[in-house]
């Protein structure tokens, strides 16, 4: 499911919605389809265990729990539907994101100069923006908190980054500016996003 793109995913809830027998708002005119707002896009290959989608309901007798339970019954497998409710929050309130990147290698050394770059003052890399242009950052001065755990095979790294829609970082940077100072890629390489955030580092809901 990881390797499903943001544009395939804002193809199917229109169609899990449709089939799930929701009642939600759709947009008026020939062509009309589902109002939908995600809270931040998924990066491909990256799995998610707290994301977020906003539709509106129309009937005020369709409670937040049938809902969840009519996606949940029709979702696809990999897609688990946690729960329902009123929003909270506003997207521009969204600010940070947690992530967990783990790399795997049978060379420790590599994973302890790996761990030691990613602790460290400078982590230039090169993003790409929207329109194509490419531009250097140090990824360093924007972490808002960066742990690290050494284990054998494996370097489990949690960094808190800037999310939303004025400043979103992907942690994938990590990796292309460990590669692009001249170092070997790891043989392995997950991502994970695990929660979301305010500027107060409030749970983004």
């Amino acid at each position: 499911m990881k390797y499903v793109s943001h544009l395939d995913m804002n193809r199917y809830i229109p169609r899990l919605v449709k089939v799930a027998k929701v009642p939600a708002k759709y947009t008026e005119g020939f062509n009309r389809h589902l109002c939908l707002t995600f809270a931040l896009p998924l990066s491909l290959g990256t799995e998610s265990d707290y994301d977020m989608f906003d539709i509106k309901i129309m009937d005020d007798n369709y409670t937040d729990e049938m809902v969840a339970d009519a996606l949940r019954k029709n979702a696809a497998e990999g897609i688990e539907i946690i729960s329902a409710g009123p929003i909270k929050m506003n997207a521009t309130e969204l600010k940070f994101a947690e992530h967990t990147v783990v790399f795997k290698d049978e060379d420790k050394e590599l994973l302890c100069d790996l761990e030691k770059f990613l602790n460290g003052n400078v982590i230039l890399a090169t993003k790409k923006g929207k329109k194509g242009k490419v531009t250097e950052v140090n990824v360093a001065e924007h972490i808002k908190s960066i742990k690290t755990d050494l284990n054998d095979d494996t370097l489990t790294v949690k960094v808190i980054l800037p999310a939303g829609n004025t400043g979103n970082l992907n942690p994938v940077l990590l990796v292309n500016a460990y590669c692009e100072a001249g170092n070997r890629r790891p043989q392995s390489v997950s991502f994970y996003r695990d929660m979301l955030f305010t500027e107060n580092m409030e749970i983004f809901a």
